[in-house]
């Protein structure tokens, strides 16, 4: 399945795919990451960005490719020069920063994983000694009571050596979630990432943004993605030892305006493309 998909993704993002296919996702890809990278809050969100970054889609044709980058960049440097991490779940390359991790591999490399997040996994296949039912024999449950962990994808990111010194600090000021289905196989990520932020006492901020696609009614993608948030949030104050900090996180979060949700615009910024 992984090398179908590694196949599948080379025909429509590399070079050796249609000029068209390729180009297009390449310029939908740069100008949504410049999108992200330049909004440091809500504020920030405002017409001018729009506008700028969609005139770099003037630039349609892939023979155009150069002055697409040339301006892209202009932009970048009047509006923004913080210095970026990003860990993505994606498998391709479109980030122009220095510090980028592909959590599950890397199109470039040809060493894409799936898989199945660890902590889910073990607390699926828990169960205690002396407890067997009716249904289950004595050795049934020992089997059981074992996790295949080699399907988690801790195991597998292990396992295939994607492991790196992508440093995640404590005095990072944003972080910027786009693109992710927020499902519960990723929670343990969220939860490292929020544990080494110090997500209750620190000051770091949480952005997530969404956006609107075909064939979905816009106000039910939005209504999902906040659901999508909250459960996220909450399901992190689970793991907090102290479950008064637990129960308000999501509230705190708010009051200190910490945790915001913004759309991306995406109908205004590729109206050329």
């Amino acid at each position: 399945m992984e090398d179908d998909f590694r196949k599948y993704l080379l025909s429509i993002t590399k070079n050796n795919a249609d000029d068209g296919i390729h180009y297009k996702y390449y310029m939908k890809s740069k100008v949504l990451n410049k999108y992200i990278q330049l909004c440091n809050s809500s504020e920030s969100h405002n017409s001018d960005l729009v506008s700028k970054l969609e005139d770099t889609t003037l630039y349609n044709q892939y023979s155009l490719v150069n002055k697409f980058d040339e301006t892209l960049s202009k932009i970048y440097k009047e509006k923004n020069s913080d210095e970026n991490l990003v860990l993505t779940f994606n498998y391709t390359k479109v980030w122009d920063v220095e510090n980028v991790r592909n959590i599950h591999g890397d199109l470039d490399n040809g060493n894409i994983i799936f898989g199945i997040d660890y902590d889910k996994l073990n607390k699926n296949f828990e169960i205690n000694e002396g407890n067997s039912n009716n249904n289950r024999t004595g050795n049934d449950e020992y089997k059981f009571k074992n996790a295949p962990i080699e399907f988690s994808k801790s195991y597998r990111v292990l396992e295939n050596g994607l492991t790196s010194t992508f440093d995640i600090s404590s005095d990072i000021d944003i972080i910027k979630i786009y693109g992710h289905g927020l499902g519960k196989a990723d929670y343990s990520y969220y939860q490292s990432i929020f544990d080494s932020v110090d997500l209750y006492h620190g000051k770091t901020k949480v952005m997530f943004f969404w956006s609107d696609y075909k064939d979905k009614e816009k106000e039910q993608i939005h209504k999902d993605f906040v659901k999508g948030v909250t459960n996220l949030i909450e399901e992190y104050g689970t793991t907090f030892s102290n479950k008064d900090h637990g129960r308000n996180l999501f509230t705190k979060l708010l009051l200190e305006n910490r945790l915001t949700i913004e759309e991306i615009p995406v109908n205004e910024l590729f109206l050329n493309v």
